[in-house]
């Protein structure tokens, strides 16, 4: 995939970009819903930023990331083996209560996200959460050398149907981007709970 080739490529520029965001809003509406060391599958994980600050709370992360860079910086950053595998090679069986998917999954082509979701389902124990945001729109995008499927509070439901209750769902100012900033720059950030499926 020509994003995962992207991060190969820029790692050193993506870690100065990401390795400060100041994300404080996300994690305490994340950490709302979990108990105190929780196992936290955090699915895409760049370069490490967000799994060291819940290792530093006291939860077990395993994180991963389908860029062989973005694993060796994380592996660095957190101090622990990071798994190198995407999104489709996803094989958990009821282990996490809860993951995180904070700026990766808006990689995912349309017609793959529902089946990765429902892996996240498999993935999680009852009850489990799952956190996610995407760059806000309703399309298809291309920046640069990497592609974007933006999603908004409509076109996310049916992905979910089935699988996730939604908790919350809110749009947020971008001002991270300078290189891919979204549509009014603004994310798209989804808290759900697994539900029991059909």
């Amino acid at each position: 995939m020509g994003s995962i080739k992207y991060y190969d490529e820029n790692a050193d520029a993506f870690y100065a970009r990401t390795i400060n965001a100041d994300i404080s809003d996300l994690y305490e509406r994340f950490l709302t819903h979990i108990k105190q060391q929780s196992k936290i599958l955090d699915a895409g994980c760049g370069v490490g930023r967000d799994a060291k600050y819940f290792l530093k709370l006291g939860h077990d992360v395993t994180a991963f990331d389908a860029s062989k860079e973005m694993v060796k910086k994380a592996s660095k950053e957190i101090d622990q083996n990071v798994l190198h595998f995407t999104f489709q090679n996803i094989d958990f069986v009821d282990e996490f209560d809860a993951i995180w998917a904070n700026a990766s999954l808006l990689h995912v082509p349309f017609d793959e996200l529902r089946d990765i979701i429902q892996k996240f389902h498999r993935a999680l124990k009852k009850d489990g959460i799952f956190f996610a945001t995407f760059k806000y729109g309703d399309s298809k995008r291309d920046a640069g050398k990497r592609v974007f499927f933006d999603m908004n509070e409509e076109n996310i439901l049916p992905f979910l149907d089935s699988y996730f209750e939604p908790i919350e769902i809110w749009k947020s100012a971008d001002t991270r981007s300078k290189i891919a900033a979204s549509p009014h720059k603004a994310w798209l950030n989804i808290l759900c709970k697994a539900i029991l499926s059909g």
